[in-house]
């Protein structure tokens, strides 16, 4: 028998179906076909608030760093030594003229001064016993014995001329009355010389007695004031220091206790510049809109409520800043300013014309650089530099880099790019 082989033959349209089927496989395993995106719409323009640069008359300060100063500062020393017994005040209060400030110890100042009132009084006595002249009085009294003796003498030897003449008396009479005459001479000649030694005498115990009570008077005198000096009073009123010495130290001559300052008015100094100095001046001598009215601004950068009026200026402008320096004086009710304190004063020098305001919110700044954003005509924006010539209201005054006219932006400043257009909503300028 011989082998027979089954062979099982498949249509022809079901290869040709196969085919069809594996082609479909394969394509669907390639990459897909790329859709077709339409472009985006451009982005609108940002919108932002402009405000038209206005021009205006405004003031032109100057301001310049100041520093205050009491208009009276005292130092109160000790005139004499002594135990301080007793601090009469509470430290950095104010106190008022003739208050008791310090006292130190009395007791040996009274002492003192009852001695030299002893040491008046026996001067006293003995200058009332120099004038008496008891000494000058009792030599003159002699004299004028001695000269009626010697006047009767005198008479006596008249008579006895008379009576030899009438040979009524003989000579040696008239002799011996001629020798008592003569002695009684000399005792008045010698008594005159007493009179006028006792008188010279007298004048000079007189003056010595007199020196004696002036010198006593002035050690009185010295006695009562170390006795007032051991009170230490308030020589004006003001703000009274911390203590520069506690109570119960000993104290010596000239020795510091505290200062006391002056506190209303307050000086406020400061450098002008030679112009500013002139212009000033004019005004102060009514020759340019009256006296200058002076501005503080306080450290912390508020203004202060009372406005100053011209107090002084120095003698002489520093050669090596052209400046001079000037003081304003302020009220100061409250006790606000202390002396020592740094500020800031400013004055107008003049009022200019046509001055370029933009509203501070249109300003930046960076590192010191103030810009602002100017939307010009065709609405693009452009980035400018400018030189502010300080705060005026709600505006910046502009000295250079913006005219009166041009359009900056107040809102939307975040949103904005040089060179970039924006949709600007113009917004009226506030009032200066």
């Amino acid at each position: 028998m011989g082998l027979h082989l089954n062979v099982i033959h498949r249509p022809r349209w079901a290869a040709a179906g196969g085919l069809l089927l594996a082609a479909a496989l394969l394509a669907g395993c390639g990459p897909r076909a790329k859709t077709q995106t339409p472009p985006a719409a451009a982005a609108p323009p940002p919108s932002v608030v402009v405000t038209a640069a206005i021009a205006r008359t405004v003031p032109v300060y100057e301001d310049a760093v100041a520093q205050t100063i009491a208009v009276q500062t005292v130092t109160l020393r000790a005139q004499i030594a002594g135990t301080l017994q007793q601090v009469a005040f509470k430290e950095g209060t104010v106190v008022r003229r003739g208050q008791t400030l310090f006292i130190i110890d009395q007791r040996p100042y009274a002492a003192a001064l009852q001695s030299a009132q002893a040491q008046r009084a026996t001067a006293n006595a003995n200058l009332t016993q120099a004038t008496e002249q008891v000494a000058l009085r009792q030599a003159q009294a002699q004299l004028v014995a001695l000269q009626a003796t010697l006047s009767n003498a005198q008479v006596q030897v008249k008579r006895d001329r008379y009576l030899v003449d009438q040979k009524a008396i003989a000579q040696q009479q008239l002799d011996d009355d001629e020798a008592t005459m003569k002695a009684a001479a000399a005792n008045v000649d010698a008594q005159q010389a007493v009179v006028r030694n006792t008188a010279l005498s007298t004048q000079t115990g007189i003056e010595q007695a007199r020196a004696g009570v002036q010198q006593a008077e002035a050690a009185v005198r010295q006695a009562q004031l170390n006795l007032e000096y051991t009170t230490v009073q308030a020589p004006v009123d003001g703000t009274i220091s911390l203590l520069s010495v506690d109570e119960g130290n000993l104290v010596s001559v000239n020795q510091q206790l505290a200062t006391l300052s002056t506190v209303d008015p307050m000086v406020a100094q400061f450098p002008l510049s030679e112009v500013t100095f002139l212009n000033l001046s004019r005004r102060a001598a009514g020759a340019l809109g009256g006296a200058p009215v002076f501005q503080l601004v306080l450290p912390d950068g508020t203004p202060y409520p009372h406005p100053g009026t011209f107090r002084a200026v120095n003698n002489a402008v520093n050669p090596q800043s052209a400046t001079i320096l000037a003081q304003a004086l302020f009220p100061n009710p409250e006790g606000l300013l202390r002396p020592g304190m740094y500020a800031r004063v400013r004055v107008k020098i003049e009022d200019r014309a046509n001055t370029v305001l933009v509203p501070q919110a249109a300003v930046q700044e960076l590192q010191g650089t103030r810009t602002v954003f100017v939307v010009g005509p065709n609405n693009v924006v452009s980035l400018r530099t400018i030189t502010d010539g300080g705060a005026y209201g709600p505006f910046f005054i502009v000295l250079t880099g913006v005219r009166a006219g041009e359009r900056v932006i107040v809102e939307g400043i975040q949103k904005v790019r040089p060179g970039a257009p924006v949709n600007a909503t113009v917004r009226p300028a506030p009032e200066p």
